[in-house]
């Protein structure tokens, strides 16, 4: 008869509770993450709490962990964790461990208000978007107004917000334009709401503006004749899409004096078309012409002019337009079709190399009009033609940065390390900031970093970085040079 042996290890358990009620969160997902350890091949755990908020990781192997409960509109919580934005701090797992927790969620912040019209009564059904208060605008969620014009955009993330109105007509055939609360058409002159965990920032009311709306029509030209094509029209305040047939007719109404971007394709795939114009009158001019997706070629050159045969990297991008982004892709090199409009491309390089430059070879910024640009990301643009051509500029003189985090003269493992890189080209190559968690040792290292400034940090206390954030823990700035390793040495920034 077989023997049945219990697997060794140790025991990590709790319970996730809801922070306001209470109240136990059945299908909770929970993560047991190891800290890095070279010697170790520990690997994610992952369960899902019970009915009663219980959860259990029998015979974990020896290590340092970080215990993490995930759940849609509400702040990860973690073992050890300080504020609800923040991070947990590592659980030592032996073979005798057997720990018993409580993961307490936070729900994300939420902003309200309404929409009123010029003698204070509220409008139903308009919809309502949130943006963080920083350029280029990007929407962060939206939501419509309610019978008696009330909103309530939720899942925030804590930080500001401008709150917009969009383009909206009324029983009446009268129009309303995109507004700002309180009252503006631009953002410069729009008041900031706050959004903060657990809370609800009420009085957020907006007065949106009257005026004229349009519509935008045009023939779209493909072929068969009658085929379905999806056709999308974005701006700043949303995307719209529509479904319309080869040959024929496409038509946009309710539109307010604004930048828009179309695209059309095929439905399935295939052939596709893009066009961008300012509409401030009702139009009928935007035909466009469908075709077979642009082939672009990829051209990689070192500093010095050199082509490169077989670059060592992956280069990936994903379709941006005036709203959103699409799913991030990879792109082929050298060649790769890809479809027209505007792209977001990224690369990550091999060792001792960054990207300096990602561009269109023929032709120099588009959107003129709009001065902010994404700082993660190079911007392309992908023409309508047949062919296009991206230049990639590869340096082989990349920096490191190496250090350890230390408390008392001990090490901190296991915490998060954040690297800000001041100048912008820096964010782009490197895709933004950079996050890495300490080793058991409380070592980390950052490598294919452009030379220049960057400022770090080590904290349990947040989980994203700005620029804002750096100044207010006081973040130590580091200097990389070309071809070289910078060393820090940090010691952990508690919020106050």
């Amino acid at each position: 008869m077989a023997v049945l042996t219990a697997a060794k290890g140790g025991v990590v358990q709790g319970v996730v509770i809801e922070q306001a009620s209470g109240r136990p969160m059945e299908r909770t997902r929970v993560r047991l993450q190891p800290v890095p350890n070279a010697a170790s091949d520990a690997r994610l755990l992952m369960a899902r709490a019970g009915s009663s908020g219980h959860f259990l990781f029998p015979a974990v192997p020896d290590g340092l962990y970080l215990l993490t409960a995930v759940r849609e509109h509400y702040f990860p919580a973690s073992y050890g964790q300080r504020l609800p934005n923040g991070q947990g701090i590592p659980i030592q797992v032996t073979a005798d461990s057997d720990l018993f927790t409580e993961l307490r969620m936070r729900r994300m912040g939420a902003i309200t208000g309404r929409i009123l019209d010029p003698n204070g009564v509220g409008l139903p059904g308009v919809h309502v978007i949130a943006y963080r208060a920083r350029l280029p605008l990007r929407v962060a969620r939206d939501a419509v107004s309610d019978d008696r014009g009330i909103y309530r955009i939720h899942g925030l993330d804590p930080g500001k917000y401008w709150i917009r109105s969009a383009a909206q007509t009324l029983d009446d055939g009268s129009g309303l334009l995109p507004t700002f609360s309180p009252e503006t058409r631009e953002s410069r002159e729009a008041r900031a709401y706050p959004a903060a965990v657990d809370t609800e920032t009420p009085d957020a009311d907006l007065h949106p503006m009257p005026g004229r709306l349009f519509h935008l029509g045009g023939y779209l030209q493909c072929e068969p004749m009658g085929a379905p094509v999806a056709v999308f029209l974005a701006s700043e305040t949303g995307r719209r899409g529509i479904t319309a047939y080869c040959a024929g007719r496409y038509l946009f109404e309710n539109l307010a004096p604004a930048a828009y971007e179309i695209f059309a394709e095929k439905e399935g795939g295939g052939d596709a078309g893009f066009l961008e114009l300012f509409v401030d009158r009702d139009s009928e001019t935007g035909t466009i012409q469908l075709g077979p997706q642009p082939v672009v070629t990829v051209t990689v050159e070192g500093s010095a002019g050199a082509a490169i045969a077989r670059p060592s990297f992956l280069l990936t991008g994903r379709r941006q337009d005036l709203t959103e982004s699409g799913p991030e892709r990879e792109i082929k090199m050298p060649q790769s079709t890809l479809a027209p409009g505007y792209w977001e491309i990224g690369a990550r390089t091999g060792p001792g190399e960054y990207i300096e430059s990602i561009a269109n070879l023929f032709g120099g910024p588009r959107r003129t009009w709009r001065a902010e640009r994404s700082a993660d990301w190079f911007e392309v643009f992908v023409d309508a033609r047949p062919q296009s051509r991206f230049k990639v500029i590869i340096s082989g003189k990349a920096g490191s940065i190496a250090g350890n985090v230390q408390s008392d003269g001990k090490a901190v493992p296991g915490i998060p390390v954040f690297v800000w890189p001041v100048a912008e080209q820096a964010r782009r190559s490197l895709r933004g900031p950079l996050l890495a968690l300490s080793d058991v040792n409380g070592r980390f290292q950052f490598g294919s970093l452009p030379p220049g400034d960057y400022r770090m940090m080590a904290t349990f206390d947040l989980s994203e970085v700005d620029e804002e954030s750096m100044e207010v823990a006081r973040a130590v700035t580091v200097h990389v040079e070309p071809s070289q390793t910078a060393t820090a040495s940090l010691t952990p920034w508690v919020a106050p």
